[in-house]
């Protein structure tokens, strides 16, 4: 595989968007967004994204003009549209003015209708974690996901993301399925099997075969029951307070996974805890946890905390190793 440098795939990115009118700030930030994905070890959900990006501007479902823009405010709480445009930008956005109404109010909330796949919905809580906040995110999804009990799709993945401030800050971006389709993407590429169960083949039997899930769509909630409760939730929830669009109209009223609706939580912790006294009882928790006896084949870890080796060892090898195919995909979109 291709070892390729962090700033060489942005100016890759960057050339892509400019070729399709974007304004050069905007293709800078958005170009930024998914190589930053990349550089953090999340490659499903921004270098294996990208020429699936690309192909949903290139039929006219994303807008690379589009300005998001607030249509309500209720103190802090604020709707906002995004018009179709960037997910990745859309969530940077209005991440900054959740910051923005946490300052003020301790907490802020933007729900985003007409919004775009943001890719890795950590990148947005991550950033409020780096600047001192708690985050909490979620977006939903075309109907990729069985319910519990069922066989077609009715479910999205919907993923839930929170994270923390601390050193490092913790995150968890937890898709509702067992596995996301990004790191089902990821095991097809490397033609190895899921390490757990995932979904269910044609026969109806559990299996670990991505192959058989990438092509069947019979995925597994993650939890079982508790997943798709907590997808089919999530969507009420996400749908009811950005005004925008659910699983059910996402799938059903157009022809692929756009315009779907999300939301961004900032909690300001300076506000809710003293600065020493929150250190503390933040390592405190981290001490406890790692006190753990290890599992006989097992590493205790805590969410998050790896997100800076992927950066040192991609700065210590002179990139990213990108597998080859994603590569001359989106050298290709460059022409």
């Amino acid at each position: 595989m291709p070892i390729v440098s962090v700033e060489t795939l942005q100016s890759t990115y960057e050339k892509v968007l400019l070729a399709r009118d974007m304004s050069p700030e905007s293709a800078k930030r958005l170009a930024k967004g998914f190589a930053d994905m990349g550089n953090e070890g999340v490659y499903s959900h921004g270098i294996n994204r990208f020429p699936v990006f690309i192909s949903q501007v290139d039929k006219g479902q994303i807008n690379l003009k589009a300005v998001p823009e607030c249509v309500n405010r209720m103190g802090a709480l604020e709707q906002w549209d995004c018009h179709y445009g960037p997910g990745v930008l859309n969530g940077l956005v209005c991440a900054d003015r959740a910051m923005e109404l946490a300052r003020e109010h301790g907490i802020g909330m933007v729900g985003m209708k007409n919004s775009n796949h943001w890719m890795r919905g950590g990148a947005y809580v991550l950033e409020m974690a780096r600047q001192g906040f708690a985050g909490i995110a979620a977006t939903n999804s075309i109907a990729v996901m069985p319910a519990w009990g069922g066989k077609d799709h009715r479910v999205g993945t919907n993923p839930l993301i929170m994270a923390i401030a601390g050193d490092p800050p913790v995150l968890v971006d937890c898709s509702m399925s067992q596995f996301s389709y990004g790191q089902l993407q990821n095991h097809v590429l490397a033609d190895k099997p899921l390490p757990v169960v995932g979904g269910y083949d044609d026969e109806g039997n559990l299996t670990q075969d991505p192959h058989v899930l990438w092509k069947n769509k019979r995925i597994l909630p993650m939890g079982f029951w508790k997943g798709s409760s907590m997808s089919i939730v999530l969507d009420m929830m996400i749908t009811a307070i950005s005004g925008g669009r659910s699983v059910p109209a996402i799938t059903e009223d157009q022809d692929g996974e756009f315009g779907v609706s999300q939301f961004l939580i900032a909690i300001d912790l300076s506000k809710t805890m003293e600065a020493s006294q929150f250190a503390s009882e933040m390592q405190r928790i981290r001490d406890y946890v790692m006190a753990s006896e290890p599992a006989e084949s097992g590493e205790v870890s805590i969410a998050g905390s790896k997100i800076q080796r992927f950066i040192d060892k991609h700065e210590a090898a002179g990139g990213i190793d990108i597998h080859d195919e994603i590569w001359q995909s989106i050298q290709s979109l460059v022409d």
